[in-house]
């Protein structure tokens, strides 16, 4: 099954925000504990002011969380790992080779254990948990093994079960979609996913195809729009939906309060394009992104978020999750070709 990236709008719109929940499993590709783990402890601290802020503006949000991430201890976790398993040529993104560096506990290694975030989140009736696959599986780097992604998105939905859950929105690593991939997320019933944002530097790739040049024009395009609009449009066909990106939000890093500005006016100034349109401006970032300057990072989100709510009472222009979106999409579709 193809599932084309220039989908059809269908879509009623909304405001869309999904949080990439990795701890370490996010960035063993490129950091280690004694380079990140600051940025990753600063987890704990961010996302129960991220849920207080929007708990207090009743603003929906979709937590794509790492599998491996949903255990307190180390027994459960070794339990519960796939008998096939990613054999990536670099091995720096195969996480499967990193267990050894894993804790006994919650307690003890809050770098690889966050059970106690998930249930923090899932207590909150606003807030959906999706998955970011079992192990943070990379579907572009090679070789792309399907029988091994199977097992792994089968290991992340069992996780998910074992809390009484189970996921239907996915967000692949680094945004590689494939459509292989997407096969196995539709056989399992995870049928929402977000696909990558609407300009030519966001397009799937692996990692090594990636050149110095596109990063750079993916970063200054955060600030500035170099590429175009980043308002998208939510659809639903062949049994999946695709809510798309819009932007990455970047971070707070010291003495970079001109770029926080810059890039909060270019946000907002989409965002009403997409209220005024009922269209779709999907937000993203990690939480360990706010792991430090966590104020600062909170902050700025808090004005995105309160002016979402300007936008709501102004348009109609809802929050939604990213199952919400895709539903929303799913409805105006069969609407659509009902009148047809």
């Amino acid at each position: 099954m193809v599932y084309a990236q220039d989908d059809s709008r269908f879509s009623s719109g909304g405001f869309v925000l999904s949080l990439d929940l990795e701890l370490m499993w996010g960035v063993y590709g490129t950091h280690s504990i004694d380079s990140y783990g600051r940025n990753i402890l600063g987890v704990r601290e961010a996302v129960p002011a991220l849920l207080d802020l929007f708990d207090t503006n009743w603003l929906h949000a979709t937590w794509a969380t790492v599998g491996m991430l949903m255990f307190d201890n180390r027994d459960e976790l070794l339990a519960a790992l796939p008998h096939r398993r990613a054999q990536f040529r670099n091995q720096r993104d195969n996480n499967y080779a990193f267990i050894d560096t894993v804790g006994e506990d919650e307690a003890s290694d809050p770098y690889h254990f966050g059970l106690s975030i998930v249930q923090d989140i899932a207590a909150r009736s606003t807030q959906e948990l999706g998955t970011h696959t079992f192990s943070h599986y990379y579907c572009l780097e090679e070789p792309l093994d399907i029988p091994a992604f199977t097992a792994d998105i089968d290991a992340a939905i069992a996780a998910f079960q074992r809390l009484g859950m189970r996921p239907r929105s996915i967000v692949f690593p680094r945004n590689q979609v494939t459509p292989g991939a997407l096969d196995v997320c539709v056989a399992r019933g995870v049928d929402v996913y977000r696909g990558p944002g609407p300009f030519r530097v966001d397009r799937p790739a692996a990692r090594a195809q990636q050149s110095k040049a596109q990063r750079g024009l993916r970063l200054a395009n955060s600030y500035v729009p170099l590429c175009g609009s980043a308002v998208v449009d939510a659809s639903w066909r062949d049994g999946i939906g695709n809510v798309p990106a819009s932007r990455f939000l970047r971070s707070y890093a010291g003495g970079s309060a001109a770029g926080a500005r810059l890039q909060l006016g270019l946000i907002r100034r989409e965002m009403r394009q997409a209220a005024q349109q009922n269209r779709i401006f999907h937000l993203w970032f990690h939480p360990h992104n706010f792991g430090i300057y966590t104020k600062e990072n909170i902050s700025v989100l808090s004005e995105i978020v309160a002016f979402s709510g300007e936008l709501r009472d102004t348009f109609g222009w809802p929050s939604l999750t990213m199952s919400e979106a895709a539903d929303a999409a799913k409805k105006a579709s069969a609407q659509m070709h009902g009148a047809a």
